[in-house]
Formats: C-alpha cells, structure tokens, sequence
C-alpha cells in the first residue's frame, strides 16, 4: 500500500467549525436526526484528502462529526468538505461557512476530491484515516486510470449521497455512520466473488475508523446509465395496460433474487429456522405491530387478525432457512442494465447497527418486499380506460404469481410453498409500510391499510 504525497495542511479551526457545521447539519436531506433537539457538533475525524501539488489553492477533508442531542442519545455522520478562497459555481449552494479567508463548502461532488479519492482507491493508499480499498471488478484496470471529469449528483436518495462520474461510475457516501463494514460493501464483494452476475460491480471503498472499528465512509461501483428501475418498468406497464410486459418482467425479476439469493447463502451460508428463532421473529412482527398501532390507530380493528398470522409463525415446526438478504427489497431497488436485472443497495436499514442488519433471515422477507411492492405499484399507477376484466385477477396479482413462478424457475422451490410463513411477512411488510407512510407520507397511509384489509379479507 503505497502512501500518497500529501503537503502538511495547516490545522482546521475546529471550534468554529463545529457551531457552523451544527447550523448546517439539520437542514441536510440525508440528516438523521430530525425531530430530535441538537445540542451541538463534535468534530471526531478529520482526514485530509490527498490532492495534487499544483492545487495549494485548495484543501479537501473528509469529516466524522459526531451530532450529540438533548435526550443523550448521538449519531455519527459523514460529509466531505473543501476549503477555498472561492467557491466553484457547481457549489454555491452548499457553503458551510466563511473562516476568515477560506470559505468551507460540501464537496462530495467536487471533480478534484473525487478525482484523488478514485486514485486513493485505485492505489490501495492511505491518507491519514482513510485508506482506499479495490476488487476485482471485470474492467478494474480501466478504472484505475480513469480521469474523473463530469461529476453529478443522483439525488433521489434520502439516507445517503449518490454521485454520478461521467456516466460510468457511481461514488456513494454514507452519511449515517455505523462502526463496521457497510453491508452494501461486504453483500458486493461476496457476489463479485461468487460471479452472481445480478449485482453491480464494485470497484472499491474509501474506509476509516471509528472508535477502535473499522467504518465504511463510501463505495465505487458501475453506474448503467439509463437503465430504468422495477418501479418504473412495471407502473409504465401498467399504466399502459402492457399485461404480458409486466408479467414477462415480473418473472425475470423472481429469477434474478432467486439468483442472489442462491450467492448469498453459498457466500455466508445458512441456519435452521428452528421453533426458537420462528418464536423470535413471532415477537418481533407483534413487536412492530404495537408500535405501528401508536401511529396509525386505524390498524386497530385488524389487530386481532394480525396477531393471530404472527402467532402462526411461533406455532410452525421449523426446518426451513434463513440466510443473509438484501433486506430491504423492492421494485426500486432493481434495475434493468442491458445483460438483465441486477439488485443494488444491499445496505439495509440505515438506522440498524451493522450486526443486527446481518443477522440471518428467511429468503421470505426479500420476497414479501416484492409482493408489497408489485401493490404498492397497481395501488398508485394512473390506468386511463375502462377496468379490466373483474373475472381476472387484477395486474398487481398475476405479476405476483409472475414473479413467484420465476423465483421458482430459478431456485426450484416456491415461496408460496411456504404459506404462513410468506403470509406473515407480507403482512408484517405493510403493517411497517403504514408506520412509515404515517411519519413521512401521511397523505398515503391509506395505500398499506387497505392493503391489509383485503389480504385479511376485510372491506
């Protein structure tokens, strides 16, 4: 691992940083803590980024701030900060402060910073904290000499920051820090190992420290310019009334998670779901449902019926599976490149600590995201025209069967060969799904709650 040549960079002025990064973070899209009160910003790492000689104009960090709030509780976070006599227009709008003749503004998009972070991992070097790690990737040696240029960011994430370079490359940083390897990274490399072919490849990480851990600060993977996402293909499909797209998507989709779910448990391998753990995961839906129902009283009067899906699980014999998953599943996190769909963003729950987003589950949660998300998708398309024929099941449905019958194709077993374990995952997913539409999207809480009420067979 070869060190980069970096000039010493005279000492940030942390304390005034700290007030003004306090004023800035809770305006932040990707910003955590919402709702809760800040009682201030502590500065824990700051690694300067290694940029070339001829740029003395200019000075790249990458920070952990650590945001401490009033209940006690705090939360790690990450940005990426430039600090320059002027600012470049590309970046008037993410000015942080003005310390006396430099002005501190985000940078995560920044062509220069990214540019040294692509040699810092192409290189496998460090930089104080940060060291850049590489892989395998099938055209690893083309990045590696790769000249950053056009730099965007995606924006359509909330939990973490998405860059775009030239079309080919996507730099994703983490904002919400967690000690540990970032699943994303760690789920990647085991595909890129295993030669699943259904996920992006991975060319390498920028990693830290935190604490006395290892933390993922942010990954290089392919970017498939253009190429759209589940969410897209199958609400255009049916908004146009293009039932035999839907399904013939539908079931690619089934084969494609059939296929890493097949990786993942050859990479990590898997347990028995015995009685014990089919008690836990029993408590854990009942567990969620009495949160849910504090936010949304109208799960009141399923509750009973609900309760009694969850406590079929506890009452199962076990001998089924449970593997590493994505986690969080759904038609958006699937996208249609030119070889097929591939699966992204294996981070899970941003919230979680890394160990237990790790945990072993069963193959059936990734499914029941799919389900809810084929529902989801019917539930808010816009179908111009008359309905459809009330003898068929509606699209939503046959795209489930669609995407069932592939995972089978693919994995030999059916999901739905499994019931009352996939009914109860399906369920537990909406009951999730109006808790979050109760606290983001009120406006749409009714989607997940009349979803419950036909799967329970209520009007």
């Amino acid at each position: 691992m070869t060190p980069p040549t970096t000039a010493a960079a005279p000492p940030l002025p942390t304390d005034r940083l700290e007030r003004a990064l306090a004023a800035w973070l809770p305006w932040q899209r990707w910003y955590a803590g919402k709702g809760r009160a800040l009682n201030g910003v502590r500065l824990v790492r700051s690694a300067p980024v290694p940029l070339p000689d001829n740029r003395q104009d200019l000075r790249g960090y990458v920070l952990v701030l650590r945001a401490e709030f009033a209940d006690g509780g705090a939360d790690h976070f990450q940005t990426v900060v430039a600090l320059a006599g002027t600012v470049p227009d590309a970046a008037a709008g993410h000015v942080i402060a003005a310390l006396d003749d430099l002005v501190v503004y985000e940078a995560v998009a920044d062509p220069v910073l990214l540019r040294a972070l692509f040699r810092l991992v192409a290189g496998r070097q460090r930089s104080g904290d940060l060291a850049g790690t590489s892989e395998p990737a099938p055209d690893s040696a083309r990045f590696a000499t790769h000249p950053v240029g056009d730099c965007r960011p995606l924006g359509v994430e909330q939990s973490n920051t998405s860059v775009v370079v030239d079309d080919r490359y996507l730099v994703k940083f983490f904002r919400r820090l967690h000690p540990g390897v970032n699943p994303d990274l760690e789920v990647q490399r085991a595909l890129l190992a295993h030669g699943s072919g259904r996920a992006a490849p991975v060319y390498g990480a920028v990693e830290g420290s935190l604490g006395d851990a290892p933390v993922t600060l942010a990954v290089i993977q392919r970017f498939l310019p253009g190429a759209p996402d589940g969410w897209s293909v199958v609400t255009r499909a049916l908004e146009q009334g293009a039932t035999g797209d839907l399904l013939t998507e539908a079931h690619r989709m089934g084969r494609t998670v059939a296929r890493v779910h097949t990786a993942l448990a050859d990479a990590f391998g898997t347990v028995e779901l015995t009685p014990p753990r089919l008690a836990a995961l029993a408590a854990e839906m009942r567990r969620q449902l009495a949160e849910a129902r504090t936010a949304v009283p109208e799960l009141d009067p399923l509750a009973g019926d609900l309760t009694d899906a969850f406590d079929a699980v506890a009452a199962l014999p076990g001998g089924a599976t449970a593997q590493r998953i994505h986690g969080d599943l759904h038609l958006g996190q699937l996208l249609r490149g030119d070889a097929g769909w591939v699966v992204i963003d294996f981070e899970g729950e941003p919230a979680l600590p890394i160990p237990e987003r790790t945990v072993p589950h069963s193959p059936l949660r990734d499914v029941a995201g799919m389900l809810r998300s084929f529902d989801y998708a019917a539930d808010l398309a816009v179908r111009p025209g008359p309905a459809g024929d009330p003898a068929q099941p509606p699209p939503s449905a046959r795209a489930q069967d669609a995407f069932c019958r592939g995972y089978a194709a693919q994995a030999g077993t059916d999901p739905r060969d499994q019931r009352p374990l996939l009914h109860a995952c399906v369920l537990h997913k909406a009951v999730y799904e109006t808790l979050y539409e109760a606290r983001h999207r009120p406006a749409l809480r009714h989607v997940p709650l009349r979803a419950l009420a036909r799967m329970l067979g209520r009007t």
